[in-house]
């Protein structure tokens, strides 16, 4: 029985970091547009996915006993564990692992923190004020009782910001003295579609939200039309 669970256990994670690589991957295909806003100030920024993010992004730079993943392509490396060819089992024989593990299960729900209403934003004028993590922005939720934060960054030659780093909080309180952000508007846009959800919005007055509740069946025949589509969702 012993050896069944712990066949059952390694089953289990190697699904774990499977559906890490196959959420990202889902979200290469958005993006999200977010307002916050602070003492009638407002921030605007847009995340964008690259598989290449995936890397740092589930701690495999912290691998440094693995020459395969040290050395080798970021992209092909997340396309690796997509296809079974790169496993967690072989990941744990590194002497860093547990460097990385506490990651993997809040990574796996990423899509599911941006999507919440929840957020709370930090932002400091001051460049790169997050200790020594490269960062100009930084969302924090909870996941599982705990907060999770993931670090935003400006992308190399694109107008997007990049999630830099992601993980839970183990000791240092990377929000303390961080300016806190009110979210007003978030949108998910679709690359493909071109369809948008607005998933949060305090900057359209009520009224204007009620009556595109009103005429929502009617809107979304009309744009089917031509392909395209935007919800509104609203608390």
């Amino acid at each position: 029985m012993g050896a069944f669970r712990r066949i059952e256990r390694e089953l289990r994670e190697i699904d774990l970091l499977q559906e890490c690589a196959q959420g990202f991957e889902r979200l290469t295909s958005w993006q999200y547009h977010m307002i916050a806003g602070r003492k009638g100030k407002t921030i605007e920024f847009t995340i964008s996915f690259d598989r290449a993010d995936f890397h740092h992004l589930a701690g495999l730079h912290k691998l440094k006993d693995n020459a395969r993943i040290q050395t080798g392509q970021r992209e092909m490396v997340m396309l690796d564990i997509l296809a079974g060819r790169l496993t967690l089992p072989q990941i744990q024989k590194s002497a860093f692992y547990g460097e990385m593990e506490p990651r993997l299960h809040p990574l796996s729900m990423l899509e599911q923190f941006l999507d919440s209403n929840d957020i709370i934003f930090r932002y400091n004028a001051k460049a790169h004020a997050f200790s020594l993590i490269q960062a100009d922005y930084l969302l924090q939720n909870d996941f599982e009782g705990n907060p999770v934060y993931l670090f935003l960054a400006k992308r190399n030659n694109d107008d997007t910001q990049v999630c830099r780093t992601f993980f839970p909080k183990s000791g240092t309180d990377y929000a303390e003295g961080q300016p806190r952000y009110t979210l007003l508007r978030k949108e998910k846009r679709n690359l493909e579609t071109g369809d948008v959800i607005v998933q949060y919005d305090r900057l359209t007055p009520k009224h204007l939200n009620n009556q595109d509740n009103d005429m929502r069946k009617e809107y979304d025949f009309s744009v089917l039309s031509n392909g395209r589509r935007t919800l509104i969702l609203t608390d």
